[in-house]
């Protein structure tokens, strides 16, 4: 299979295949929504249609229910494992920030006076808000498992929050000398 057909959306699909067990791609939402997603950030939409997508690749199993809902259930496969084995090993390439915050900052001189001020306040509240929810994801899991690698990314996202605050902090100070 060749490997430009799979982009970050189907490997985070065969990721949480691997380590959640077979799933409807609802469920596939709601673990992203709960771990990757924080950090990997993509249409949502693209839960729904990647599964199908891989299991016609031959990645994933997929099982239908007979009646009722008849939801469909996808299961990573040998040949799906095989792909994010070899993905792993790969380099992970360059490193990708975007920023909405960083974007409309590089433009804000376009705006209003009074812009760059509201900006610098909107993402100090943001980043605030997200590191809050990082340190309390951070203290469930130290109750509920010992100490796993998925919680290396959660330990990178609180540091990466903290600048973040750190940076709008001075952007903010910087408006009030104007």
């Amino acid at each position: 299979m060749p490997e430009a057909s799979l982009g970050p959306s189907a490997y985070i699909v065969l990721g949480i295949l691997a380590q959640c067990g077979p799933l409807t791609s609802y469920d596939l939402k709601r673990q992203v929504d709960g771990s990757v997603g924080y950090f990997w950030s993509f249409p949502r939409s693209q839960l729904y249609a990647e599964p199908q997508r891989l299991a016609a690749l031959g990645l994933l199993t997929e099982t239908q229910e007979e009646t009722g809902r008849r939801r469909r259930t996808y299961t990573l496969n040998p040949a799906g494992r095989t792909a994010l084995t070899e993905w792993l090993r790969r380099p992970a390439g360059e490193v990708e920030l975007r920023d909405p915050g960083l974007l409309k900052l590089f433009f804000v001189s376009q705006g209003p006076p009074g812009t760059r001020q509201a900006l610098a306040a909107e993402q100090l509240a943001l980043h605030h808000a997200r590191l809050q929810i990082y340190e309390h994801l951070t203290t469930q899991l130290k109750a509920e498992t010992a100490a796993d690698t998925r919680t290396e990314p959660l330990r990178m996202g609180i540091l990466y929050e903290r600048a973040s605050l750190a940076f709008w902090t001075t952007v903010l100070e910087d408006t009030r000398k104007d």
